[in-house]
């Protein structure tokens, strides 16, 4: 668990589509709903945007089956906040199921896009939000992203990122064989914990690309939030 793994995952096959692909996307919404991603990440912007009451934009980066977003809309239809919503994906069968999510939802929409890619463009928007992905860039690759796309959210960015730790790994092993997820689901949980950032690791990535004003803090379970306030960094 020193080194990170740079093991690719199932889900990182973009041509992946049908019941595996839609067997993995409910797993992971399963995870995100009860091991309170949706909740941290919703109530985090919910911060944000008190007393919001013109439009505000979000881009979810890696938005895999939209589970994310619907839980943003709703909580944004709730508290009557305008919103537009902009989830990106790389996997055009994961975004036609993300697609099914949302669709009760207006001011939704999707754009595949290859994220990792250099010539990736960031649209504008007021708030970044990404939610288990961003470990899938190198270091390096992560540290010219935030450099290059941080001036294109003008009010927050919010990661919500599992943490690289032993004792994470081995109760995932150990509760994943009762856990209601698909087997694909099982094994890439394993290597996202493997692959991704602890918590001095972003420490030196954030130094590395002058992001001076932000918070992290470790969120349960073993996840690690990190909110960048671009408008204080300029």
């Amino acid at each position: 668990m020193k080194n990170r793994s740079a093991e690719n995952e199932k889900l990182d096959n973009l041509s992946l589509q049908g019941a595996t692909l839609h067997r993995a996307l409910q797993s992971l919404e399963w995870i995100n709903r009860w091991f309170g991603n949706h909740q941290s990440v919703v109530k985090s912007i919910n911060r944000i945007c008190r007393n919001e009451k013109k439009t505000v934009s979000v881009i979810d980066l890696g938005c895999g089956g939209g589970d994310l977003i619907a839980a943003l809309a709703k909580a944004f239809q709730d508290k009557q906040i305008p919103f537009s919503i902009l989830g990106i994906d790389g996997n055009s069968h994961t975004l036609q199921y993300a697609k099914q999510k949302c669709r009760r939802y207006k001011g939704i929409h999707f754009l595949q896009a290859d994220i990792l890619n250099d010539k990736f463009n960031l649209p504008p928007c007021d708030i970044l939000i990404s939610s288990h992905f961003m470990y899938h860039f190198t270091e390096d690759g992560l540290i010219r992203f935030l450099g290059q796309h941080l001036p294109n959210t003008s009010t927050a960015v919010i990661f919500s990122e599992l943490e690289r730790h032993p004792f994470a790994m081995f109760l995932f092993k150990f509760f994943s064989f009762v856990l209601p997820i698909s087997k694909l689901a099982k094994a890439d949980g394993l290597l996202a914990i493997q692959r991704s950032f602890t918590k001095k690791e972003w420490l030196i990535i954030l130094q590395k690309a002058g992001v001076k004003k932000f918070s992290l803090r470790r969120v349960p379970f073993f996840r690690i939030q990190l909110i960048i306030f671009p408008d204080q960094n300029k």
